[in-house]
């Protein structure tokens, strides 16, 4: 009968066939490591904080849960790294030797640094080479006079119902009258993209200048530019890492196998190394994926996960 320690061997030994250990460059290293002790003070407190971040965002929290019930990966192969250099398999005898272990693991690395999204940049251009052709939206007006005005808007829906001029046709505004609209009502505008945002701006002909000064303003406080500088891309990347992982989990219940093979999946192991996650056995694995399509679940109500349980 197999203990729970040759459990865990076996775990090790599978992943670490499948997975090479994420590299991590020296001078990424460096950098984030100054960046942490410039803004806490010490590289200790600084993790303790990062460890310790609230969110509101459910995909945040449940991947925040997860690394608080679960072993850092990287950690766990560095480990079965120096056991294969310093253990004699025959006669289990141990040769003392000192390792280099990093300052921090390649998850906090990554979480400092932002997350280049490159599928925009692609829907833009696939957008472009379609060269969509739709019949105008037609709004008609009528004037004090009496007389009638008719409004045409081509275009509508081009970029997924979401950008500002198609809110814009929907809430019967021009651009600046944003301004007013945001008085009277509670209906608020949440830009698509960063362009989206500059196309506002300058139809409320600010300057650069300007939104750049009312930026830094916000921020003052060393806690609101924390928030701005750290705590927002370790919450977007715990949301692209739930996201990645349901993908994954997806992809095995369409193969209706049992969760032991999930659990041994190339995939799983893959994410895993990216996530700095270890699932110390099936059991945790099987908890920790029950936490996540829960959070999913909650935040994706439209595309909700169906988890019939196989063992």
């Amino acid at each position: 009968m197999p203990t729970e320690k040759d459990k865990i061997k076996e775990i090790i030994q599978r992943q670490s066939e499948q997975v090479e250990l994420v590299k991590q460059r020296a001078d990424e290293i460096a950098q984030t490591k100054r960046t942490l002790e410039e803004n806490f003070g010490t590289l200790t407190r600084a993790l303790e904080k990062i460890t310790a971040i609230k969110s509101n965002d459910p995909t945040a929290i449940a991947l925040q849960k997860v690394r608080q019930s679960t072993d850092s990966f990287q950690r766990i192969m560095e480990k079965h790294q120096r056991d294969l250099a310093t253990i004699n398999p025959l006669t289990g005898a141990v040769r003392k030797q000192r390792f280099k272990t990093p300052a921090i693991t390649n998850q906090v690395v990554q979480s400092v640094k932002p997350k280049i999204k490159t599928d925009e940049v692609a829907k833009k251009l696939v957008d472009l080479l379609q060269n969509k052709k739709q019949e105008p939206k037609k709004r008609t007006e009528i004037l004090a006079d009496g007389r009638k005005k008719i409004h045409l808007y081509y275009g509508y829906g081009k970029d997924d119902n979401s950008n500002y001029q198609d809110w814009c046709w929907d809430e019967g505004i021009d651009f600046f009258g944003i301004v007013k609209h945001y008085k009277k009502t509670k209906r608020r505008y949440t830009p698509k993209n960063w362009d989206d945002l500059t196309m506002i701006l300058r139809s409320l002909n600010f300057t650069p200048k300007e939104v750049l000064e009312y930026s830094i303003s916000k921020i003052q406080t060393k806690e609101r530019f924390l928030e701005h500088r750290l705590y927002r891309n370790i919450e977007a990347r715990n949301a692209s890492g739930l996201e990645d992982f349901i993908a994954i989990y997806k992809k095995h219940l369409k193969t209706k196998l049992p969760f032991k093979s999930f659990f041994y999946s190339k995939a799983l192991a893959t994410w895993c190394a990216s996530e700095d996650i270890f699932f110390k056995s099936e059991e945790n694995c099987r908890v920790n994926k029950d936490l996540l399509v829960k959070a999913w679940n909650k935040k994706y109500p439209n595309d909700k996960i169906t988890d019939k349980k196989k063992k």
